[in-house]
């Protein structure tokens, strides 16, 4: 059965993070393991081919999980709502750069990992 939001729509998102890989830089002393704190204070723009790793933030989310339960982990490197051309894209609409292809790594050499902080 498809996970039913706060809104009612069948197939909602818990949560939602968005990141610029070009504006990884992270604020070490206001990071924890499960909540990364981008500092977005300098471009570090990728040159072809390079492998980076990027944290995103996730928002907050108050959902109850009960066992059997999956989760599906979506990536994209687009925005995933439709613009609106009366107010823009909310929270923030990044400048558009030119179309690029990107390539996740994961495995032994490049670790991946969604982690969720549990309250029990």
């Amino acid at each position: 059965m498809p996970f039913e939001g706060s809104y009612g729509f069948g197939r909602d998102r818990i949560t939602c993070g968005w990141l610029k890989a070009s504006m990884r830089g992270l604020d070490e002393a206001r990071s924890r393991p499960f909540e990364p704190v981008p500092t977005l204070d300098a471009r570090r723009p990728l040159q072809p081919g390079q492998v980076v790793q990027v944290d995103i933030p996730l928002g907050p989310s108050a959902t109850l999980f009960r066992a059997g339960e999956q989760l599906r982990l979506v990536v994209a490197g687009r925005w995933l709502w439709p613009r609106n051309p009366l107010t823009g894209q909310f929270p923030s609409a990044y400048e558009r750069g030119p179309r690029t292809k990107c390539t996740l790594h994961w495995g032994p050499e490049h670790v991946a990992r969604l982690l969720i902080p549990m309250i029990r």
